[in-house]
């Protein structure tokens, strides 16, 4: 079955392991050698939170958007499933659905919550990925309690682009539910993000828009700092920068896919 994001037709592929279930929205390139990227979203979001970068990308690489269980249109699990099952699943697929049809590793790209997952993955499975690009990472210490991230994210709200809002909003409330999403909000709060980037093996490039009010500018550089191939760089708009400089975004993904092939070589 086709997917429909931006205009963009993908495949829908349904991933499940256990109890648990995957769904990634495929958009194959006509990219020589191919290439593949993967998008995991945040909390309460799904892959529709990358649809503004999605058709910039597909000329440059295989997309696979994914929806993390219980988020967006992939089966709500009947258990609570921390950051660790989220990025075990997401390795799971990239082995059986990329690594398993010939590509080379991804460049995975995690926003919010998804930088978690993705550093989780950088760290428990270095061969699942060969960059990891964390966009507004969340959850830096002193802020690990639910009502300074609402409000945080509150503020955030405020000054981003109203389609982005509304996407959220239907995600987060509609498809998602509110009962899942405070339990993945409490896993969110409690991740240290700090303890799992020294661990990764491969370049790890960590993103904020230059006006997010979720992750602070030290706290971006500080993670930058804690990867032992570590780099910071800042793009334009608020805590959904790849929203709002989806240029921006696809530049870097490309800058790693190359920096990848110069190392295979």
């Amino acid at each position: 079955m086709l997917y429909r994001m931006s205009g963009a037709p993908s495949r829908t592929e349904r991933f499940p392991v256990g109890d648990l279930t995957v769904v990634a929205h495929v958009t194959d390139s006509v990219e020589v050698p191919r290439r593949a990227v993967v998008l995991v979203h945040g909390v309460g979001s799904s892959a529709r939170a990358f649809r503004t970068a999605i058709p910039r990308l597909v000329p440059y690489g295989d997309v696979h958007a994914v929806d993390l269980p219980g988020f967006g249109s992939s089966p709500r699990p009947n258990r609570d499933v921390p950051v660790a099952d989220h990025a075990a699943l997401v390795a799971a697929y990239v082995r059986e659905r990329i690594l398993g049809a010939g590509l080379p590793a991804p460049v995975l790209v995690g926003h919010s919550m998804g930088t978690q997952v993705v550093g989780q993955i950088l760290a428990q499975f270095p061969d699942a990925a060969s960059a990891g690009i964390l966009v507004g990472p969340t959850a830096e210490p002193g802020s690990r309690s639910f009502p300074r991230q609402a409000a945080r994210l509150a503020r955030d709200a405020v000054g981003e682009p109203p389609a982005a809002m509304a996407v959220l909003l239907v995600d987060a409330l509609v498809r998602c539910r509110f009962p899942y999403y405070l339990a993945q909000l409490r896993h969110v709060v409690a991740h240290r993000l700090e303890d799992v980037v020294p661990l990764a093996v491969a370049p790890v490039v960590v993103v904020r828009g230059r006006r997010d009010p979720v992750a602070g500018e030290p706290w971006v550089e500080e993670l930058a700092r804690l990867a032992p191939r570590g780099e910071h760089r800042t793009l334009r708009g608020r805590h959904h920068a790849m929203d709002s400089d989806p240029g921006g975004l696809v530049a870097l993904v490309i800058e790693a896919w190359q920096a990848a092939g110069r190392g295979a070589r």
